[in-house]
């Protein structure tokens, strides 16, 4: 358990931070389509015996970024484009893993995550992508805030909109890849969306969400692989189901002070 603590707690501190813009750009459908793509990734790296990480975060940025470039004229619509790039990116992904080495592939920990298994290569990974990452959203996490809720002020204001929304899909594109490892693609965007729809209820500023949402997220990690490890439970869905639990619980809480405060 000690040796998945270090790698958990770096995917949930990075994972944490990007769930606060996810949800303010409602991002949602991105994170699970990239998560579903990055098996393209995958696939690639098992047929061509390369390193997982580094490959399925090239494919995932690459799928990410083409999210906007899709054509939309026509009646063809964002969600349907998007539908149908995240579809058959999944179904090379699952094409190239059915052709290649079967020893190589632990299908069950792709699709549902297992920490056990992040090895020397992909900690280091791990450990030179994480910083970047928080590094982007210090420095573009104002940009990120003010066009998520005020578009034509930000634009007013002389901010590249269009660069700043690129490079956000490509942060929430190589943050999918780290969160696979822990949680696999199928709940992925657990650990991206329900930090911060926990700390929605708390928060009032970009800083208040952020700690809330890393409180959150980190005391679902501990809470998680102390489960998994006591009850021999998968140590992603201990994670998850702990973040939907502390979701209700925020949830509840709050109708009970709204009602409280009527009633008094």
């Amino acid at each position: 358990m000690m040796a998945a603590l270090w790698p958990a707690l770096l995917i949930a501190l990075v994972a944490s931070t990007v769930s606060v813009m996810v949800l303010a750009h409602r991002l949602s459908f991105l994170t699970v389509g990239v998560a579903h793509a990055s098996l393209a990734g995958l696939g690639l790296a098992a047929v061509g015996g390369l390193p997982l990480l580094p490959v399925a975060s090239v494919v995932a940025v690459a799928v990410a970024l083409l999210l906007p470039l899709m054509p939309t004229d026509r009646g063809l619509h964002h969600d349907a484009a998007s539908g149908m790039l995240f579809a058959g990116s999944m179904a090379l992904g699952v094409l190239l893993l059915a052709t290649a080495d079967r020893q190589q592939v632990d299908l069950f920990s792709l699709l549902f995550g297992n920490i056990l298994t992040v090895e020397g290569g992909d900690l280091l990974w791990m450990e030179w992508l994480a910083p970047i990452v928080l590094f982007l959203v210090w420095w573009m996490g104002r940009a990120w805030w003010s066009i998520a809720f005020d578009v034509e002020t930000a634009t007013a204001n002389g901010l590249p909109v269009r660069r700043c929304r690129l490079l956000l899909y490509a942060v929430v594109g190589v943050t999918v890849i780290l969160c696979v490892k822990l949680a696999g693609v199928v709940m992925t965007t657990g650990l991206l969306v329900l930090p911060a729809a926990i700390a929605w209820f708390w928060g009032r500023t970009l800083l208040g969400l952020w700690l809330v949402s890393l409180g959150a997220g980190c005391t679902a990690v501990v809470g998680g692989l102390l489960l998994s490890y006591a009850r021999d439970w998968p140590a992603g869905a201990s994670i998850i189901m702990l973040l939907c639990l502390l979701f209700c619980l925020s949830w509840l809480f709050t109708a009970l002070r709204r009602g409280w405060g009527r009633a008094g």
